[in-house]
């Protein structure tokens, strides 16, 4: 799992307790520094009109308000691996931001598996860049940087370690390495680098992976018609690079190219989605907001209103989008998910007696199950029998007093049975009574 999503959740429940927007505040709160952090990159690149539009796109650009708004763990790797380049960023003018850099780049390897493969990468290419073109200085914040990365490292490394067969599970009363059921590795592969390079590009260009809850039907992830501004940026920070490369002289606009170039490489390596893949939306906001400075300057020397005009589309493509996002995907996404689980749940168990089981539907995942009825941890380690043990994916048979039922499967009448809007209809031909929680149901 990416433990630091539950990390940051604890302070919260501990003052709030659990709840469905508890979860989802780290990502809400991580996402709100990005636009502050987005702003001061572009002031630094640029100007202030450069970060004012930068921050005023990353506001409303539809990718970033839905990241923001789902509790989903590896949605944090954006805002981590963004802090991270910025603070190396400035770290070329003051070293001591090294650290800082060295402190975000190591908490985002706790934020997503996957970016494993590319943080060293996030970080070795901009180092050797600057060696090449004598902007690195060495000083008293570089060994310290690497000790900060180092104890971020270790215990990821040892987790490899032991899950690779290369060392015993280490289980001590400070820090446990667990050896897994199964090793997810098998995720990753050079063998279709072609084929996943290919996914990726599809999936950038149409602005869709596919999954509804993903993807915006309206507007898509950056607005579409804005990639035209990501080529222009894109291709102007190449030209810079050549320059740099052939001047050997340090350019800060080289430095938003090794971003992209390491999340093209991981597109390559895996099966993306748009949350797989979530390393290459902020390097394309970036690109897209230096594409729309660029021209703005450029067709502002003819067009003095082409600011204006460009701020006045956004805000209307905004509402489009908030007009579809707080209605029709409000009320599709709650029926896939199952609007009303928690009222569901709540209500079966004050109904339940000691000893009494409660049969789930197996459409209705456990782990939300185990969230709503707070089901204590002991109890569930206790109780717990999987389906499919080992398995890369366990599949939860009971626990506690909750019964999943499999495909196919209904409860019996007089049991309390726990199910999705979709089963109401074939409940009340078996004879249940049906008690309704928005898109979720209890048959009795």
């Amino acid at each position: 799992m990416s433990a630091l999503n539950c990390y940051l959740m604890i302070p919260f429940m501990a003052v709030f307790g659990v709840h469905s927007w508890v979860i989802r505040l780290p990502q809400l709160i991580t996402s709100c520094f990005s636009l502050y952090v987005i702003y001061k990159l572009f002031l630094k690149l640029f100007d202030e009109k450069a970060a004012t539009l930068g921050l005023f796109y990353f506001s409303v650009c539809p990718y970033h308000i839905m990241m923001s708004r789902w509790g989903i763990d590896c949605n944090l790797a954006p805002a981590f691996l963004l802090f991270g380049f910025y603070f190396f960023l400035l770290a070329a003018d003051n070293s001591r931001y090294y650290v800082w850099s060295a402190l975000f780049y190591g908490l985002s390897l706790y934020t997503y598996a996957t970016i494993w493969l590319i943080v060293p990468l996030m970080i070795l290419l901009p180092l050797l860049y600057m060696i090449f073109t004598k902007r690195f200085k060495w000083s008293v914040y570089v060994p310290a940087s690497a000790v900060i990365l180092a104890v971020f490292a270790v215990p990821l490394l040892l987790f490899i370690l032991v899950n690779k067969g290369y060392m015993n599970e280490i289980v001590l009363p400070f820090l446990s390495v667990p050896k897994m059921v199964v090793m997810r590795d098998s995720e990753v592969t050079f063998q279709y680098f072609t084929w996943y390079l290919r996914q990726l590009l599809v999936m950038i260009f149409t602005q869709n992976d596919g999954l509804y809850w993903n993807t915006p039907a309206v507007g898509g992830l950056y607005y579409k018609g804005f990639l035209v501004f990501a080529v222009i940026g894109s291709v102007y920070c190449l030209f810079r690079a050549l320059q740099s490369i052939r001047k050997k002289s340090y350019d800060a606009f080289v430095m938003l190219l090794f971003p992209l170039i390491c999340a093209v490489f991981l597109g390559c390596l895996i099966q993306v989605n748009v949350n797989k893949i979530n390393a290459i939306h902020i390097p394309i906001v970036t690109f897209i907001i230096t594409g729309m400075y660029l021209s703005c300057n450029y067709i502002g020397k003819h067009f003095k209103y082409i600011t204006h005009s460009l701020v006045s589309a956004m805000l209307i493509l905004f509402i489009l989008f908030e007009s579809w996002y707080f209605t029709d995907f409000k009320d599709r996404i709650g029926e896939m998910w199952c609007e009303g689980l928690e009222d569901a749940v709540d209500y079966a168990v004050s109904e339940t007696g000691d000893g009494q089981k409660i049969y789930v539907d197996t459409t209705l995942y456990y782990p939300k199950i185990l969230l709503y009825s707070k089901l204590p941890v002991d109890e569930y380690r206790e109780t717990v029998v999987y389906t499919n043990y080992p398995s890369i994916c366990l599949w939860v048979e009971s626990c506690g007093p909750f019964v999943f039922m499999s495909d196919g499967e209904t409860g019996e009448k007089g049991n309390i049975c726990i199910i999705p809007e979709s089963q109401i209809e074939e409940y009340q031909q078996a004879g249940f009574d049906i008690t309704r929680f928005g898109h979720s149901a209890i048959a009795q």
